[in-house]
């Protein structure tokens, strides 16, 4: 082999070793510096009630404590509710966030921090009454999205 050979070898060696690490680096640091949302589900609630013109519909009420374990802040765009009754799968999409009229749309969690966000759900349903419902949580935000599966409990009046 010759001298030239030897040298190109090494520098490839150096070159995919170096490649390598920078890659470790750069997938590091994007994990890190990205938001990462730990979503604890305080309390999720269901009703069923029947209007005047026979129309059943479902609500949910739901609060959770989201904390931002990631060096970026995000919105909270949107919140779902998924749940099976007689083999169907049903999603009901947030109406709105409670609070202030201003963040009834969406909510923003800055880096390191905990917010609590309470949301409200309602749909007409043609479903069973239950006392209690297995139901997935899903919260969508900026940068990607976090299922939380979770117990409803029907509301007591």
């Amino acid at each position: 082999m010759s001298e030239f050979s030897q040298i190109n070898l090494v520098l490839g060696i150096v070159g995919t070793v170096t490649g390598i690490i920078a890659l470790f680096i750069h997938f590091w640091r994007l994990r890190r510096e990205s938001p990462r949302l730990e979503t604890k589900v305080l309390k999720c609630e269901h009703d069923f009630t029947v209007s005047k013109s026979n129309i059943k519909s479902i609500s949910f009420w739901i609060a959770v404590q989201i904390k931002n374990l990631g060096d970026r802040g995000t919105s909270i765009n949107d919140m779902d509710v998924t749940f099976e009754d007689d083999g169907k799968t049903h999603r009901l999409k947030k109406k709105y966030f409670r609070g202030l009229r201003g963040e009834s749309k969406r909510r923003w969690i800055n880096a390191h921090d905990i917010i609590d966000v309470k949301a409200d759900f309602y749909e007409t349903f043609q479903g069973n009454d239950r006392e209690q419902i297995d139901c997935t949580l899903i919260t969508y935000h900026t940068h990607g999205s976090k299922e939380v599966k979770t117990i409803s409990q029907r509301k007591s009046h």
